[in-house]
């Protein structure tokens, strides 16, 4: 009899992880922010969610789910070690390991008045059972933060945006993941909400976009920062650096929410060079949404809008069609929730192995909800499904490595050696790509005759910069085929 429950049992854990719950997780209260990379580096993306707790140090604030079989996940740690309000947690890679660090907001009441710090959480491992604090030396609260090479050292320094205090900060890492003194810089007359990085003007350094009421750019130089205003006209609710129309440099996109007209203004900046841009026309839609992801969802290398909508019933898609183009809006459905949600959140990574990004949506309520961390999984075909998709039967993708190898893996400083054959003359593009499915370089984009090839990739970027160590994508389009393989990148 007892064996005859010990079954019964089995076969009910089962049907609970392959049924419908493989997209669904629930994660502790406050879950405010969410991203996704490879903890353990065992070549998946596993989940970090950061919990906007009001410094309650008997709330978790940080939670870590493993990806444990291609899309689906449990949940490893959840630590209420130290106070946090994760406005926008961070996973990147902080010192001289191939490890992705966990960067965190910490603040301490215990002298009375606020001190906060930037917490990094160094990844041992997959452990990440060591931390350590860099005072920011401001008592204002901090809307923002973010990272990038500012200072060209091929290392990731930390950016803040308070809009509180009308500013914007970098902390620029020694290489070795330390941090000293903040340095700030202040703006006139308006509130610097968001903020990105990204390399403007291929000079190899990183520059800086803050965005609120107004829309600035910061160039990075070696005597300090130059500043150029692109708007003043509306408050902005987010910004991203990338190259969206594929012409080798990076773009700026943002976005306004218009409440009364419930209507969504998304504003592009197209990079002419020179520290110039050329700001496009408004394009304009409803609903109205509450914040942007920019990635490439259908793998043809052109970035595409992910836009989160304010009534909490999904998400829209705008497809990038080259030239600054959208094609027609795609509806994503998200389930609703009792009670509902005061705010989402979204990260977009590729979650069950299959090459596309997925989307991970996270619920922000102050009482505890099921299922309020949910994955939508997408198939290749423009649809987005609560079941991850390991093998997907589709003429246009073929994930496959037997045709692309990448020697040596991890990469070493001379660069890796990527090989392939074609079984008959056809049109080949070889690319480089982060976890995030943002273009990093372009190897080859040309006809080629049948049999065997192999290029090298020197671990750069399309403007000649050393990425970073981390996880990469390699991804070969022959014909209607694509192939794709990871390849670590070493310091």
């Amino acid at each position: 009899m007892k064996k005859i429950i010990l079954i019964l049992l089995f076969l009910i854990f089962i049907s609970f992880k392959t049924g419908d719950n493989k997209s669904n997780y629930t994660v502790p209260r406050a879950a405010y922010s969410v991203t996704a990379g490879d903890i353990d580096m065992d070549g998946d993306n596993d989940i970090v969610v950061g919990h906007k707790t009001a410094w309650q140090n008997t709330n978790p604030t940080l939670t870590l789910l493993e990806n444990i079989n291609n899309g689906l996940f449990e949940v490893i740690d959840t630590s209420n070690s130290f106070c946090g309000y994760q406005e926008n947690i961070l996973l990147i890679n902080i010192n001289i390991d191939s490890f992705p660090d966990i960067i965190s907001f910490m603040c301490d009441f215990s002298s009375g008045v606020a001190e906060r710090y930037i917490r990094i959480f160094y990844n041992n491992y997959g452990a990440f059972n060591l931390f350590q604090d860099f005072p920011l030396n401001n008592n204002e609260v901090f809307s923002d933060i973010n990272f990038g090479d500012i200072n060209g050292d091929f290392s990731n320094d930390i950016i803040v945006a308070s809009g509180n205090g009308h500013f914007w900060g970098v902390l620029y890492n020694d290489g070795a993941g330390n941090f000293p003194e903040p340095e700030y810089h202040y703006v006139t007359d308006y509130y610097p909400y968001y903020i990105a990085s990204g390399d403007l003007n291929g000079d190899g350094r990183d520059d800086i976009v803050v965005c609120g009421q107004s829309t600035e750019v910061f160039f990075s130089y070696p005597g300090g920062f130059q500043s150029l205003l692109l708007e003043t006209n509306n408050f902005k609710e987010g910004v991203s650096i990338v190259d969206f129309d594929l012409d080798g440099d990076n773009d700026i996109l943002t976005f306004v929410g218009i409440p009364f007209v419930n209507v969504t203004s998304l504003i592009m900046y197209k990079n002419q060079g020179n520290n110039s841009f050329d700001t496009l026309e408004d394009f304009y839609f409803q609903p109205i949404s509450s914040k942007f992801f920019v990635t490439d969802f259908n793998n043809d290398s052109l970035s595409d809008i992910l836009f989160q909508l304010s009534d909490k019933s999904g998400f829209v898609i705008y497809y990038n069609q080259g030239n600054f183009q959208l094609a027609d809006s795609q509806f994503v459905a998200l389930p609703p929730s009792s009670p509902q949600e005061s705010w989402r959140n979204i990260y977009c990574a590729d979650m069950d192995g299959n090459g596309f990004n997925d989307i991970i949506a996270i619920k922000t309520i102050f009482v505890q909800i099921p299922d309020n961390l949910i994955i939508l999984f997408n198939d290749g075909n423009g649809n987005f499904v609560e079941d991850p998709i390991t093998d997907i039967q589709s003429p246009n993708f073929k994930l496959q490595t037997s045709n692309l190898s990448c020697y040596p893996n991890p990469s070493r400083s001379f660069g890796t050696t990527i090989s392939f054959s074609l079984e008959k003359n056809t049109f080949v593009t070889l690319q480089i790509l982060d976890i995030k499915g943002t273009l990093i370089n372009t190897l080859i984009n040309n006809e080629l005759l049948s049999g065997k090839h192999k290029t090298i990739w020197n671990g750069k970027t399309l403007n000649g910069k050393k990425v970073n160590a981390g996880l990469y994508l390699v991804r070969l389009k022959s014909g209607w085929n694509i192939y794709t393989q990871r390849i670590v990148v070493n310091k």
